[in-house]
């Protein structure tokens, strides 16, 4: 086949993965917020990251939603690290398409 053929089939492939690409919300949970205070630290840390959007926590549950664009890095490693730099645990994350309005 010729060139064209393949160029015009891969951005026909690839197109619908552009429009698919959303944002999406990581559920992480953390030992050691105690009060307001690690609440602020914690999500203003969060919200430095390229690509997030919002970031809402439950003290009482330990519990931190971040809603970011698909592309942010927020994979377990980063979060380890911002969370031991303030003196949290990290314990675990998960992803889901989407973010709630």
């Amino acid at each position: 086949m010729n060139r064209p053929f393949w160029v015009l089939t891969l951005a026909i492939i690839a197109f619908p993965v552009a429009i698919i690409a959303a944002d999406t919300t990581t559920a992480i949970r953390v030992d050691g917020m105690t009060c307001p205070f690690c609440v602020a630290t914690s999500e203003k840390s969060l919200q430095k990251i390229t690509g997030v959007k919002s970031v809402v926590t439950n003290l009482d549950e330990g519990l931190i939603e971040v809603c970011a664009s698909d592309q942010s890095k927020l994979d377990d490693e980063t979060l380890k690290k911002l969370f031991l730099d303030k003196g949290f645990t990290f314990v675990s994350s998960k992803v889901t398409v989407g973010c709630k309005k």
